[in-house]
């Protein structure tokens, strides 16, 4: 979820702008420039590297551990989401802000960060046998425990991991993340080994979240110890609770489908339903770290310059189509067989659930680019009143996808009330952001939208006779691509730099001039 920031001098201690003032960002390479742009390229580069990574873990993990296994582990971490949006109450994001003097207000904030994580992950590991029978589920109660200790840990490097990002030291994230990546996965699979999948997820994750906070804080280069300073307990609280009420309702959203799927179902179709919404989301976790990280400071320069944020708008829309949306069809389109090859037979039932929830992960990418572009205008309020009215709309929609559809119920769920609420909503809060209407919205995805839909026609047509699994997912990706390539291919190579477009219209004129062909 994007957060809003407040704005600054509510309180807390501005930083004298003679002293710190940000360089302007324009088209010369200053050195901020180069900081977000590192920083962009690291986070992509990094979370493609681990999502590729975490796929063959899962590959082998799943092989070992039962649904039934997963299901206990993600009903635990619906209780985690829950109270890791608020562990720090969001006042770690006031250090991430470069306007605020850091050395004033880093010891309180780390005051407020561990008192407040180490209060939830007691309750968390007091009550865990409550949450687990209100979860529909007794087993879960010991993983609740395990994951307790992620709680606590929250509060301990919250500001080590908000000073990292206010440097802009992604480079740092980068390596922690490797490094944890390694140490969680070999946890995993040695307990999965040893015959306790959903502690083994549980200590994986204990370990992962360890091993990055030590990194971060190896790489500081000033530590701040806890202190009080009165002063700025209620602005910094002022500050941080709206964020971590709005982030508390972001996870409501993100998990209330697992606890109606516990409710309703059982604990191995929970865990079935996680693998199919993890691999639906692959896609969308990397271009989200690229939105989360370019668009509020793009769109913000654009408008500042008075440039045309119609213009970028499209050329947005565009851009994020035509990564989510081939990648979405391939998804929808080869979904039991992809979950087949990687995962084994045992979680088939995911195939026809990874079809509708396909549908669900393009478009969330497209919100997201729009919740982005509404922030950089100010308008922050919208993404609460957004999530407020999605979490009304889904309840009941879950409730009756799940007694009438089951598991893929509840994706179309997911899908209506993202299709009917969310997206209407936030197109009308651009039309007010920026004056940019549906229309021009639904014109920029025309052809990257009938162009993944004529992929996936083509490929499923084309492999249809195929019965390997694993053989047809390659060559349906492969025509997939072919098609989808030669359809868009002219706004394919818009996003090119101008220069390699004309070198290689240049390369391809001189070709054909050589070969008699002009």
């Amino acid at each position: 979820m994007t957060q809003a920031h407040s704005a600054p001098g509510a309180g807390l201690p501005v930083l004298d702008s003679s002293q710190s003032a940000a360089p302007e960002v324009g088209v010369g390479a200053d050195p901020l420039t180069q900081r977000v742009r590192g920083g962009v390229l690291w986070n992509a580069g990094g979370t493609v590297l681990l999502r590729l990574s975490n796929i063959a873990v899962m590959a082998v993990v799943a092989r070992i551990v039962a649904p039934e296994e997963v299901g206990i582990f993600a009903l635990a971490m619906v209780v985690q989401a829950f109270l890791t949006s608020m562990a720090e109450l969001g006042v770690a994001s006031a250090i991430a802000r470069t306007d605020l003097d850091i050395d004033k207000i880093a010891p309180t904030v780390a005051t407020i960060s561990l008192c407040f994580s180490l209060t939830l992950a007691a309750a968390m590991a007091a009550f865990a046998e409550q949450l687990a029978m209100a979860l529909g589920s007794a087993e879960v109660a010991g993983t609740i425990r395990i994951l307790a200790i992620n709680v606590a840990l929250i509060g301990v490097f919250a500001v080590p991991g908000a000073q990292i990002l206010r440097d802009f030291r992604q480079d740092v994230l980068f390596w922690a993340s490797v490094v944890s990546f390694a140490a969680s996965s070999a946890v995993l699979v040695l307990l999965a080994l040893l015959g306790d999948g959903a502690s083994a997820f549980a200590w994986s994750r204990v370990a992962g979240q360890l091993v990055t906070g030590l990194v971060i804080a190896a790489c500081l280069r000033k530590v701040y110890l806890p202190g009080l300073d009165m002063k700025y307990l209620m602005p910094l609280l002022r500050f941080g609770i709206p964020l971590a009420m709005a982030n508390l309702l972001s996870q409501v959203l993100l998990n209330v489908d697992y606890v109606f799927v516990s409710q309703f179902m059982s604990t191995a179709d929970v865990g079935i339903y996680m693998l199919a919404f993890n691999v639906s989301n692959w896609s969308a976790a990397v271009i989200a770290t690229v939105l989360n990280s370019m668009v509020l400071p793009a769109f913000s320069t654009i408008r500042r310059d008075g440039g045309d944020t119609r213009a970028a708008l499209a050329k947005a829309v565009r851009t994020v189509a035509l990564f989510a949306f081939p990648i979405a069809a391939f998804t929808a389109t080869f979904g039991t067989e992809l979950i087949v090859t990687i995962y084994g037979d045992t979680w088939a039932a995911g195939g026809p659930v990874l079809t509708v929830l396909s549908i669900y992960g393009a478009v969330f990418v497209l919100n997201l680019l729009f919740a982005n572009i509404i922030i950089s205008v100010g308008r922050t309020g919208v993404l609460f009143a957004v999530q407020a009215l999605a979490l009304v709309a889904l309840l009941p929609a879950l409730a009756l996808g799940v007694t009438s559809g089951g598991l893929v119920g509840v994706g179309a769920a997911h899908i209506a009330v993202i299709l009917a609420v969310t997206l209407p909503v936030y197109l009308v809060a651009l039309r007010r952001s920026i004056g940019a209407g549906a229309a021009g919205v639904l014109r920029a995805l025309v052809r990257p939208a009938s162009g993944a839909i004529a992929a996936a026609v083509v490929a499923g047509l084309a492999t249809s006779a195929v019965e390997a699994a694993p053989l047809r997912l390659v060559l349906g990706g492969l025509i997939g691509a072919v098609v989808f390539t030669l359809w868009t291919l002219p706004l394919s190579l818009e996003l090119l730099p101008q220069r390699r477009v004309a070198s290689g219209q240049r390369g391809v004129f001189a070709y054909a001039k050589e070969k008699g062909g002009l």
